[in-house]
Parts: structure tokens; C-alpha cells; sequence
């Protein structure tokens, strides 16, 4: 019976850290999207350069597909790291949620633009752009992220309550999911890199 209660209490905890990061998530997204409108006129333009330049060096094969590789694997993978271990120095959840709050935002901010430079055409270019490999991996990072607070809460847990724990079990379930985590990400990052910027050349005539 104590093995069942504690599984129940895990699974309510797990959750009602789901449901909070789900709108976490939808939040960032949202504020991301609509920050786009709030900028002035400068970084609007410098934002309008950056997509026309990126569409270009598309249209014209002179993406660096290595160093673009190179700078989202380095980027992606210290994000993932950093938060995974957080999680286990307790102290570290509120860092957590502003990273995580970033990567949605980010998001939010980057499909905002498209739509901005390109209007309804940029549909097309938005969709290409973050589905599937941004999807995928922002669902990761809101599952490490919910790993990651529950390893928190559960070491809290046992340190003020003075309970016992198999940190040996744990921590391998967890170092588990930061495998699961990084490989998929790789993917996902070899995806954009590679194969993303392949739709939308297919896709350009449609966005200009």
C-alpha cells in the first residue's frame, strides 16, 4: 500500500507540473508572437533583413549548413545540460523555468516575425519552419523540464522530511532521459540544419 501511495502522490505531482508548464508554454509562445509587434521600427527592419537574408542564402545555396550545425548542436545541447543539471541542485528550479519560458517564447518570437515580413504567404514559411523539428524538440525540453523540477521537488522532499531515497535508482532513470533527450535533439538539429531549408526552397515561390 505505501509503494502504491507514493506512486499516486508522484503521478499527481507529474501532473500538475504538466498542466503548469503546458501553460508556460502557451504563454511564452504567445508573448513571443505578439513582442513582434511592440518593436520599433529599427529592429523591425534589422528583423525583416535577417528572414529576407536567410530566404536568400536558401535560394542561392550559400547556407554554411556545417557551421549552422555546429552553432544549434552547441546552443541546444548546453540548454539541455544546464537544465538537467539544475534539477539536481535544487536551488536551481527558478533558473529552470525562465530557460524553459525562453526556448517558448523564442519560438513565439520567431513564427511572430515570419508572419510580420510575410504576412498570410508566411504561413507556409512557419509551418515549414518549426514543424517538425522545433515541435519535437520543445516537447523535449518540456519533458526534461518536468523531469527536472520533480528530481528538484523529490530531493526537496527528502531532505526536510528526512526520508530515505535509492539515489541510485533515480538518478539513472534520470540520466535516462537526458540520453533520450540529446539524441532526439541531434536529430531534430540535423533535421533544421539539413533537410528544413530544403522545404522552404521548395516552398519560396509561394512565400515571395
Amino acid at each position: 500500500m505505501k509503494i502504491m501511495d507514493k506512486l499516486k502522490f508522484q503521478v499527481k505531482i507529474d501532473k500538475k507540473l504538466l498542466i503548469f508548464l503546458t501553460i508556460l508554454l502557451l504563454i511564452g509562445i504567445a508573448f513571443g508572437s505578439i513582442f513582434v509587434s511592440i518593436l520599433d521600427n529599427s529592429d523591425k527592419t534589422l528583423v525583416n533583413e535577417h528572414l529576407n537574408n536567410f530566404i536568400n542564402s536558401i535560394e542561392t545555396d550559400k547556407l554554411d549548413y556545417f557551421q549552422a550545425l555546429k552553432s544549434n548542436l552547441i546552443t541546444n545541447i548546453s540548454f539541455v545540460i544546464v537544465i538537467w543539471l539544475l534539477g539536481i541542485s535544487i536551488i536551481g528550479l527558478p533558473i529552470i523555468l525562465i530557460m524553459f519560458f525562453s526556448k517558448t517564447f523564442i519560438l513565439g518570437f520567431s513564427v511572430g516575425a515570419i508572419l510580420s515580413v510575410f504576412k498570410t504567404k508566411g504561413l507556409l514559411f512557419s509551418l515549414a519552419h518549426i514543424f517538425p523539428g522545433q515541435v519535437i524538440s520543445l516537447l523535449l525540453y518540456l519533458l526534461l523540464t518536468m523531469y527536472a523540477m520533480s528530481f528538484s521537488f523529490k530531493l526537496i522532499y527528502v531532505i526536510f522530511k528526512k526520508k530515505t531515497l535509492d539515489f541510485k535508482i533515480v538518478m539513472n532513470k534520470y540520466f535516462k532521459i537526458l540520453l533520450l533527450v540529446l539524441t532526439i535533439v541531434i536529430l531534430m538539429n540535423l533535421y533544421d540544419t539539413y533537410l528544413m531549408p530544403k522545404l522552404v526552397k521548395i516552398l519560396i515561390p509561394f512565400i515571395k
